[in-house]
């Protein structure tokens, strides 16, 4: 069972579902699907329900899906545990039976000005408690970035807002909570039938800097996938031990304390992997679709997953656009930019503040084109 929306399906998914038939809700995105050719298995909303009763195996490409959801299954257990991770502290509240010591606090986004910086216990991050990608998102270290995030929050939060519905980013309500000093990572993993967790990819989601908290560049290789897989295969079996999770696909967001080496959630995004097409990079390492490993019950080879590419680093560049530009970007001449694309795609939709995307290979003789990209502004590409 899978729910499209907008703002994006990737083409493999889609011809995943054409060729394996798998029932699809019929919605305004399925029938601009259809509408292009596509032969879909679309079910209407009743039909919907009534097979996902009996599957019990539901997969949503957006967190935009969620409004259906809320409306048609509102007193499911599913939907039940899908609130609890899509709320930012109630996640936390969860979360402290495992890492008791992290601090969080909850505040309504119209009393933020009423806190004092003086007492908060900076470094912290600002977050909505419903949120999406990085929007909304700010690292605080000192009073003036504070009160230019208050500032920031002010004039673009809102307009951030209207591109998603409130299930995926929501206004009322932040968290302030701890800042984790460390590599940030991201995973697509599911717990199958029996509750197991399978770990699909490992990203990781690196910064230019210490304040950066943008999506531009995402990374996977053995030894990101190596070096990580144990501490967060273990966060996941212990966060099924409270939640007791089944057919249940998500997206979880890690940082690593430099200090301690400590793994500690940021978010799990629930019902989905990685946003937009980024999941879509493991088809370019081990040709997996991490769609269809999810409805088929399984995962890569963890033995062999990597033989051949030992040494390369696989990436996903997000080209995003400065708000309200009137200018394009030069697909071309980006492409030059690198000497291992593998994909690029167009993002066709000027209520985004996205070009596009491009998949990468890069060997450790051209590592230094990474680092360019990831400090661009893109102007140099741009028309």
């Amino acid at each position: 069972m899978i729910i499209l929306e907008k703002p994006y399906v990737s083409a493999p998914l889609v011809a995943y579902l054409e060729e394996k038939q798998i029932p699809v809700l019929h919605n305004d995105m399925a029938d601009v699907l259809t509408q292009q050719g596509h032969k879909l298995n679309l079910l209407e909303d009743q039909q919907f329900v009534a097979k996902y009763l009996e599957t019990k195996k539901l997969y949503a490409v957006s967190e935009n899906a969620l409004v259906w959801l809320y409306a048609q299954l509102p007193e499911s257990e599913l939907v039940k545990k899908v609130k609890i991770l899509k709320d930012k502290a109630a996640f936390r509240r969860i979360c402290q039976q495992i890492y008791p010591d992290f601090y969080y606090k909850e505040v309504e986004m119209k009393a933020l000005r009423n806190l004092n910086p003086d007492e908060l216990p900076l470094p912290l991050v600002l977050k909505p408690s419903v949120g999406f990608l990085s929007v909304g998102v700010y690292i605080v270290r000192s009073k003036e970035e504070w009160l230019n995030a208050l500032d920031d929050i002010d004039k673009n939060f809102a307009k951030q807002c209207a591109v998603f519905p409130e299930t995926v980013v929501r206004s009322e309500n932040f968290v302030l909570e701890q800042f984790i000093e460390g590599e940030e990572y991201a995973v697509d993993a599911y717990y199958d039938a029996e509750g197991k967790p399978n770990i699909i990819n490992i990203f990781h989601h690196i910064f230019k800097d210490e304040t950066d908290v943008s999506d531009r560049l995402y990374c996977m290789s053995k030894q990101i996938f190596e070096a990580n897989y144990p501490a967060f295969n273990q966060f996941c079996i212990d966060l099924n031990g409270v939640l007791q999770l089944k057919n249940f696909p998500m997206h979880v967001e890690f940082r690593v304390d430099k200090r301690t080496g400590k793994a500690i959630p940021i978010e799990v995004n629930p019902l989905r992997f990685a946003g937009m097409c980024l999941n879509d990079l493991t088809r370019h390492t081990c040709g997996l679709l991490p769609v269809k490993a999810f409805f088929e019950g399984t995962h890569p080879d963890y033995a062999t997953m990597w033989n051949g590419i030992e040494n390369d680093v696989f990436s996903f560049v997000v080209l995003d656009k400065p708000y309200e530009t009137t200018k394009a970007l030069d697909f071309e001449a980006i492409k030059k930019h690198f000497h291992g694309v593998l994909e690029t795609r167009d993002i066709m939709n000027p209520a985004m503040s996205i070009w596009g995307f491009l998949f990468t290979k890069t060997d450790p003789a051209h590592r230094g084109e990474l680092q360019e990209i990831l400090h661009s502004t893109l102007e140099e590409f741009m028309v």
